[in-house]
């Protein structure tokens, strides 16, 4: 849910931006409605800090049940490779694949926040 929240103001800003870039000519002349443009960027600013204050939660607990995740499967394969990673070939593939998995999603949750960041700044 996080995600497509973030996709759809990333590509709200995307198309704000484009909107007002087809209305600067090429010497830097504005040629289009400033205050609509104003109006539009505060009403989409509003909602990402809505949309932040009931996602802010949900963020913090996947950033943070991501990184338990990963510190445990990291110490269990360092510390305890005879009976996790060394004992069949079976469990440590499902070592790397959790690994692999929870960096991934933290991943793409921070790559979506920076993007949101960019559009907006």
């Amino acid at each position: 849910m996080n995600i497509m929240v973030m996709i759809v103001f990333y590509d709200q800003f995307h198309k704000l931006n484009e909107d007002f870039g087809q209305c600067v000519g090429d010497r830097g002349q504005f040629n289009g409605n400033f205050e609509h443009f104003r109006r539009r960027h505060q009403s989409i600013s509003c909602s990402v800090q809505e949309a932040d204050c009931f996602l802010m939660i949900s963020n913090v607990a996947c950033f943070a049940c991501q990184m338990i995740i990963i510190i445990i499967v990291l110490y269990s394969t360092i510390f305890y490779q005879e009976k996790t990673v060394l004992r069949d070939g079976d469990e440590a593939t499902m070592h790397i694949l959790w690994l692999l998995v929870n960096v991934l999603g933290l991943a793409i949750a921070t790559g979506l926040a920076v993007a949101v960041n960019v559009a907006v700044s």
